[in-house]
């Protein structure tokens, strides 16, 4: 192949890569919203194994470069993954912020493929390095998401059960929570 035609393979994808890298960051600003539709996240999942990742291996450039690529946007697929499992998953800040160092990442290691120039191997073995770190923390945070996720469920299935045996439960919790609004408000 030509020099001009690898070029341009490389322009489309990164233009390609670029539009997918915008779309995903949308659906992180409303991330709450997406972990509760299956469909969305299937969408996100298909977006970035075969958007990012999988034209990530068409591309004439290293095999470095390329496994980043795919270690970073694989990264996005775990998180991903587990929304598509758990369902809703209740969302705060801290778990938008990682999912977003990820995603910078991958515009990191994309993003300059427009250009001749390129990254360099230890450009490209920073962003890796710092990618691993956040990937860690990511991963915990969200186990810890899931976990609090899960029980608060198993609570609401405990109580909506002692509500249906026993209909006098419901006016016992209204009077406790009462109770507490009038002593909170002392």
């Amino acid at each position: 192949m030509q020099p001009e035609q690898l070029q341009q393979i490389m322009g489309y994808y990164s233009e390609d890569a670029k539009n997918h890298l915008d779309l995903i960051q949308q659906h992180l600003r409303n991330l709450e919203r997406i972990t509760e539709d299956p469909e969305r996240v299937s969408d996100l999942l298909g977006i970035v194994r075969c958007g990012i990742v999988g034209g990530a291996n068409l591309l004439p450039i290293s095999r470095l470069h390329i496994s980043s690529i795919h270690q970073t946007g694989f990264c996005l697929v775990d998180c991903f993954k587990v929304f598509q499992q758990e369902g809703a998953v209740k969302v705060d800040q801290k778990l938008q912020d990682l999912l977003m160092q990820v995603l910078d990442a991958l515009k990191a290691l994309i993003e300059p493929l427009r250009q001749s120039s390129g990254l360099t191997d230890e450009q490209i073995e920073q962003v890796v390095s710092e990618v691993e770190l956040v990937k860690k923390a990511l991963m915990e945070h969200l186990n810890e998401l899931v976990q609090r996720s899960r029980c608060a469920h198993s609570l609401e299935i405990a109580i909506a059960s002692e509500l249906d045996d026993d209909p006098s439960s419901l006016e016992e919790l209204e009077s406790i929570i009462d109770e507490l609004s009038v002593d909170s408000s002392v």
